[in-house]
């Protein structure tokens, strides 16, 4: 996939380490990463373009989108994915009427600015870094709640073990407290009354005690304060140290007695397992416990509230629990507590959802309407008796192909639609009007009669088999008195393979998956799976339900064994992005006439029989 991002960097912060952790992620899976910001000079493997981002004079923003936007065409780029609102604003306008879609991560709290009531800025999916920043989107920005996703920053918490045999060398003459995050703005002025407000009568009852204010920025702090630091200094032995902006932060973190901070800082210190007092632009949670763990991941350690109110910060509370801490009143965080944030904080596990977030979006901008997926089985050459009505005949199917020409559909598979949405084939290149045909059970007459039209047509669909090909018959109909239909031999099915067809899996026998043990409905699932791989050599990524039959454990089930697509039949979202374990199928009967199968093959029938099914 080819990748973009997009950001300002005109001062370095925690959705800088954000996007520099998940680009040399994408980069390890073999993707290929382009970054445009302000600052040429970070450290990364990726394609690094210097452009004035943050610049957000109009005419810099009209060449910031001109310059954009022709980088996305000259670089066939798959998916654009910005990091703040300067970057998510010149991007929506430059990816506009083009095939590439637009993702953006948002790390706090945003201004209702009249460009966000005009315009979708933030583009055609939304991640969001914690729960309170997507109540905060929903509630007090408008945003849909069904383009939003709760995926928190990721971190790689491997430590070289040298770091640790380094830090725990040597006396420890003091017990260090590091404030780490940038020092302007809001967070400057917090970092400033913490070392004014709570340090002063901790430094005089502690002499063992330092505070390190670790970030850039400090200069930028109100002189007041600075000078009120300076004092401290002089009064308590150069005890508040002011490193500025430093590279050694997981080796001074593990030498640390306590850390104080927000957002990465804290998940960084608790998969340390060091104790972390949290507190950010918006509020302060105290010192983590099993207890408040939750809360404080809700507002990412401090950063954001669900609303603009912020309680006033209570120094006293601060103070009385540091002081109780440094009188060993506290523990180290509990190996659960760790445990817990490295599982969602992992970056393996932000770098997947992440991409699924790309995929959405980008079959949501190459397809925005419903495709097409009809639904086949029998293609007897004359009817046949069948109280279910599964079937149409030769001469009609070519009819149906027929009328596919004619409206200028394009038949392509879900392997087609999955490798769409993960880049590995150019967005310019997917078909504007898809259609998709599937074929269930494998009968005989698909080989005899369907098969030859297709070829004929030039079309190719999917066909789900059964694993088990000791199973010759439609017995689960059949024994029940219904019409008696042979299945495909092997080299039948064989010769779907060779015809370019994808082949999705329909269980080992057939069962009601509903009516069988989690164990036994496993079993009829993933050894279908098997069985069809081993037998044709193609991977098998698409699953129907027998019978259209299915609840909430068989979804799972399906997306446990590695399907990355399972159909249903007259169920299922509009879009096949709402739920791909549960996608809409439109069931074909004999009896559908001309103006059946029109609006059957159009993008508008999902909405149509939804709502013919409310009436």
């Amino acid at each position: 996939m080819n990748i973009l991002h997009v950001m300002c960097t005109n001062f370095l912060s925690g959705s800088t380490n954000y996007v520099l952790s998940l680009v040399k992620k994408q980069m390890q899976e073999g993707h290929r990463v382009s970054i445009i910001t302000d600052d040429g000079t970070l450290e990364t493997e990726a394609v690094l373009i210097a452009f004035p981002i943050s610049d957000r004079s109009y005419v810099q923003r009209f060449k910031n989108i001109q310059f954009i936007r022709q980088f996305i065409l000259a670089n066939d780029i798959h998916i654009v994915h910005t990091h703040s609102r300067a970057s998510s604003w010149v991007c929506y306008f430059a990816t506009l009427g083009l095939k590439t879609p637009l993702v953006s991560t948002i790390h706090g709290r945003q201004q209702l600015h009249t460009s966000v009531k005009l315009f979708d800025i933030y583009g055609d999916q939304v991640i969001s870094v914690c729960p309170n920043l997507t109540k905060h989107l929903i509630e007090e920005l408008g945003m849909k709640a069904n383009k939003i996703h709760d995926i928190p920053n990721g971190a790689e918490f491997g430590i070289i073990p040298e770091l640790i045999a380094e830090a725990e060398t040597g006396p420890l003459l003091y017990r260090d407290i590091l404030l780490i995050g940038r020092l302007n703005g809001r967070k400057g002025e917090i970092a400033a009354q913490i070392a004014t407000i709570v340090f002063p009568d901790l430094l005089a009852k502690h002499p063992d005690v330092r505070l390190f204010l670790i970030g850039g920025g400090y200069e930028e702090i109100d002189l007041q304060y600075r000078r009120k630091i300076d004092e401290l200094n002089a009064t308590y032995n150069n005890r508040i140290v002011v490193t500025g902006f430093v590279h050694d932060v997981p080796k001074r973190m593990i030498a640390a007695h306590a850390i104080i901070g927000a957002g990465r800082v804290g998940m960084g210190a608790l998969a340390l397992q060091k104790p972390l007092f949290a507190i950010g632009e918006a509020c302060y949670h105290g010192l983590i416990t099993e207890n408040n763990l939750q809360e404080a991941i809700n507002s990412n350690y401090g950063d954001i509230l669900p609303t603009k109110n912020f309680p006033k910060f209570n120094w006293q509370q601060f103070q009385q629990d540091l002081d109780n801490f440094l009188t060993d009143l506290y523990s180290l965080p509990t190996e659960k507590i760790r445990d817990h944030v490295k599982e969602i904080y992992n970056i393996e596990k932000v770098y997947q959802d992440i991409h699924r977030v790309y995929e959405k979006a980008i079959a949501r901008r190459l397809w925005p309407k419903h495709i097409p997926v009809l639904m086949y089985h029998k293609i007897p050459k004359q009817p046949i008796e069948s109280r279910h009505k599964i079937f149409v005949t030769k001469s009609t199917f070519r009819k149906h192909l027929q009328l596919i020409k004619i409206r200028g559909l394009q038949p392509f598979t879900f392997k087609d639609y999955i490798a769409y949405t993960k880049g590995e084939r150019s967005n310019q290149s997917a078909p504007k009007h898809p259609i998709i045909l599937t074929f269930d059970d494998g009968y005989q007459d698909n080989y005899y009669n369907m098969l030859p039209l297709m070829n004929e047509f030039g079309y190719k669909g999917v066909i789900f088999l059964l694993g088990d090909t000791r199973i010759r018959y439609n017995y689960w109909d059949a024994d029940k008195g219904d019409h008696r239909d042979e299945l495909m031999n092997e080299q039948q099915r064989a010769a779907f393979v060779e015809a370019g067809w994808e082949i999705g899996a329909h269980t080992m026998t057939h069962p009601d998956l509903t009516k069988l043990s989690e164990q036994e409905a496993l079993a009829e699932i993933i050894n279908s799976k098997k069985a069809l791989e081993s037998e044709l050599g193609k991977p098998v990524k698409v699953f129907a339900y027998p019978f259209g039959f299915y609840n909430t454990k068989i979804k799972q089930l399906a997306q446990q064994v590695g399907f990355e697509i399972a159909l249903a039949t007259d169920r299922g979202g509009m879009h096949i992005e709402d739920d791909r374990f549960e996608v809409f199928r439109t069931s074909i009967f004999p009896q559908d006439t001309w103006v059946q199968m029109f609006k059957k093959t159009s993008s508008w029938y999902r909405k149509y029989y939804k709502w013919k099914r409310n009436v």
